[in-house]
């Protein structure tokens, strides 16, 4: 751990400092008691100068912390951190730093200064993909940063959701193509910093932009509770396991109903139940499903009750009712049908 705690490591090496230098650090780092991150040009209304001036001071401020005694006595809690940072593979999020050094829940943003200031660790920010970033590694950073944006640009692709075993095993596979060797700890870390992986609420992964892992609406926690149960449902038990899943939100069963009713992906198999279209359903009546069938070619009896209960949950009976309606459909010699043209 850190042999100084970090707002003491600050206000040393702060100290020095004149009034105005000291104040723009504080503002510009929210290192002051409200712990708010001022813009420059926020700071610069304040003091009536231009954005561009306060960057300097900002700037001419750290270096002329780089080059004062303090600095040097502060240096064990940079060798800490750059310790840290190296054991977990020379790449960590910001916010696993954080969460590892900020004991008292008060010191975010003064380990952000002190890791600015560190001799040997390098920053990456944040951008649309990965998450704010530290570095004692530039060269594997590059790499593991390449092979993220191939599991990126995999899983976009995929219309399927992955186990957290086949995440890792997919992140490991592009690590190794891209040259990093990484065990299960730094693959986990790794996964961490991606902003484009994400786990819904049944522990599937996928592309955090997915409506499987961020359902946008009861039509997409609907369609994730399907998946889920492998089975057509009831449209009230789709309403039980959808509450189950956002217990904070108020979730009516008729609104599920009307919701996949509405959904081209779900179809009605039966009263009240609904399967997904991809599983093989088909949309329409019994009627509708046995016209569709002996219009591609005629079949037995036995056949065509096979084929429809493939796609309904009903009795075979009501099939067989449907098929003598002469009026849509025909028995030929040899005991098969087909549809009336």
């Amino acid at each position: 751990m850190v042999s100084m705690h970090p707002q003491k490591a600050v206000e040393i090496l702060t100290a020095e400092l004149p009034k105005r230098s000291g104040a723009v650090l504080e503002k510009r780092f929210g290192l002051g008691k409200t712990g708010k991150r001022q813009t420059l040009e926020a700071i610069g209304k304040g003091y009536g100068i231009t954005r561009e001036r306060v960057r300097q001071i900002e700037r001419d401020s750290i270096i002329r912390i780089k080059k004062s005694a303090a600095y040097k006595d502060v240096m064990p809690v940079f060798f800490v951190f750059e310790e840290y940072i190296t054991q977990k593979g020379g790449i960590v999020a910001e916010d696993q730093l954080v969460r590892q050094f900020d004991t008292d829940g008060k010191s975010q943003n003064h380990i952000v200064f002190l890791l600015t200031l560190a001799p040997a660790i390098d920053h990456k920010p944040e951008n649309d993909e990965l998450a704010s970033r530290w570095i004692t590694n530039t060269e594997k950073m590059t790499a593991v940063e390449n092979a993220l944006n191939a599991v990126h640009a995999d899983i976009e692709q995929s219309t399927s959701l992955l186990s957290r075993d086949e995440l890792v095993s997919k992140v490991q596979n592009h690590m190794e193509a891209h040259n990093v060797s990484a065990d299960s700890d730094e693959l986990d870390r790794y996964i961490g910093i991606s902003k484009c992986i994400g786990e819904n609420c049944f522990g599937q992964w996928g592309h955090a932009s997915s409506s499987l892992v961020r359902p946008r609406g009861v039509r997409d926690m609907a369609y994730l509770v399907f998946q889920r149960e492998g089975k057509p449902l009831h449209f009230l038990s789709v309403a039980n396991l959808i509450r189950d899943l956002v217990a904070e939100r108020s979730v009516h069963a008729q609104t599920v109903h009307n919701e996949l009713i509405k959904d081209s992906r779900f179809v009605l198999v039966g009263r009240g139940m609904y399967g997904l279209r991809e599983w093989g359903y088909e949309p329409g009546t019994v009627r509708d499903i046995i016209m569709r069938m002996l219009r591609k070619d005629s079949l037995t009896k036995e056949e065509i009750v096979d084929k429809v209960l493939d796609k309904r949950q009903v009795k075979a009976n009501t099939i067989l009712i449907n098929l003598q309606n002469k009026k849509f459909f025909k028995k030929l010699s040899d005991g098969r049908y087909t549809a009336v043209a």
